[in-house]
């Protein structure tokens, strides 16, 4: 057989041995439509600082879509996101965190990724799609607004087409940014600290009429501690010494660990990154762990409001579609499911539950 299989096209080659999922390319002789051409090239044309502008109005208004079509506006976007983005401290999560001159810039971001959204909705070929790298970076933003923005445009890139159902009905892989969808995706905690989805609905459903109220004062744990009170705090465990992984006997593994502890993170008023810095600089955090303990620092500072408790329960779930559409998220999953076994119970029940947010 493996004689067979090195005669044949090397294309066809990668197919049968699974190497890659994309699909075949093709090759256009034609360019885009006149129609499609004048509005990429009126945001082309447009000064880059300025991107929100000529992107504000649009809307779908072609039929067949092809992302072909669309690559060099989408390079573009490549353009301001090297330019505006990738390079801010705060992404990047350095030890200069706190050090950006510049504010956001989260209305052009959101421009940028509605239209993203938009056409990978409407289009095919969408495997060619290149820029993930910089995903990885709005991941890392302190707004939830802009992390839902991201995961509904990195939903729309792997949402896998009926018509396109082939082998694992996976078309698309998101392999750069896919630890820090699981870190996005394990929500609030595990479930020895009862933090899943399914209680944050129980207790919303028995003890809140206005909206979502993620584990209320009165709702106790076995162990008698109040939820409300586990939720906001933030536990993260950095092992090694000085917070480097080095090999370590199985014996010598805890006194090699220490622990980031910081309870009723939710009262206080320190925003996410000056928390992040603080841990940083006590902590000496390796850059590798940074994105998780960001998380872990978001979600528990979460409880501070009602409508970011919503928003993030909304990121959760987001993250959790966008990694198990995705076709190379194998070993990610595992990991997942292996910590969080009760998780498909819990998304039967929110499925029937008119209170998700």
């Amino acid at each position: 057989m493996a004689n067979i299989r090195s005669t044949l096209p090397s294309r066809l080659r990668q197919l049968l041995s699974g190497e890659t999922a994309i699909a075949p390319s093709i090759k256009f002789d034609s360019g885009p439509p006149p129609r499609i051409k004048a509005f990429i090239d009126k945001v082309i044309q447009s000064p880059l600082q300025d991107i929100a502008i000529p992107l504000s109005g649009f809307r779908w208004e072609y039929s067949k879509g092809d992302f072909h079509h669309w690559r060099p506006l989408f390079l573009h976007f490549v353009t301001y996101f090297k330019t505006y983005v990738s390079c801010r401290n705060d992404l990047l999560l350095s030890d200069k965190i706190l050090e950006d001159d510049s504010p956001f810039p989260k209305h052009a971001v959101l421009q940028i990724l509605r239209v993203m959204r938009t056409i990978l909705e409407n289009c095919h070929n969408k495997s060619s799609f290149d820029g993930l790298e910089h995903f990885k970076f709005l991941l890392s933003s302190t707004d939830p607004e802009i992390l839902i923005a991201t995961l509904e445009t990195l939903s729309a890139l792997v949402k896998i087409s009926p018509s396109k159902v082939h082998g694992s009905g996976k078309l698309i892989g998101c392999v750069s940014v896919n630890s820090y969808l699981l870190s996005l995706a394990q929500g609030w905690g595990s479930k020895e600290e009862g933090l899943g989805l399914y209680s944050c609905i129980l207790a919303n459903e028995r003890t809140n009429e206005k909206g979502l109220s993620l584990f209320p004062s009165d709702m106790e744990n076995d162990n008698g501690k109040s939820q409300h009170q586990i939720g906001p705090s933030l536990y993260f465990e950095l092992r090694g010494p000085n917070t480097q992984g080095t090999e370590e006997s199985s014996g010598n593994a805890s006194s090699s660990s220490r622990v980031i502890h910081l309870p009723d993170l939710h009262l206080q008023e320190e925003d996410d990154l000056l928390v992040m810095k603080q841990c940083i600089k006590q902590y000496n955090v390796p850059t590798e762990l940074r994105f998780s303990l960001l998380t872990r620092i978001r979600y528990a500072h979460a409880f501070r409001s009602p409508r970011i408790c919503r928003l993030y329960s909304r990121i959760c779930l987001l993250a959790f579609i966008v990694l198990i559409q995705s076709n190379d998220a194998n070993d990610e999953l595992t990991s997942f499911f292996a910590n969080e076994p009760e998780y498909t119970n819990e998304l039967c029940f929110e499925t029937e539950s008119p209170h998700v947010p």
